[in-house]
């Protein structure tokens, strides 16, 4: 059973004010952690970035190398070309 009971307008300023330290005390909190949630993620996808850009880096050093190659063979071939040609 509930009892009718009289708050007075002291205890309602009282209960009103605590429930309000209560609000802005959650709200810091939920601030801080959103900050840290943002901050985590950052992190992550820099190093992400860095890992895409190191593998980036790699293809490309293979690319040149492969085209550097096929030019070295191509010229071989060339060469080859050209000396039976003087040769006959």
């Amino acid at each position: 059973m509930m009892k009718n009971s009289v708050v007075t307008p002291d205890e309602f300023e009282e209960q009103l004010s605590h429930l309000q330290e209560k609000f802005s005390l959650l709200e810091r909190r939920l601030s801080m952690k959103a900050d840290e949630v943002v901050f985590t993620m950052t992190v992550s996808h820099r190093k992400e970035i860095d890992e895409l850009k190191d593998e980036v880096f790699l293809l490309r050093d293979e690319l040149r190398k492969i085209k550097k190659e096929r030019r070295h063979e191509y010229l071989g071939k060339v060469a080859q070309q050209a000396k039976r040609r003087s040769v006959v």
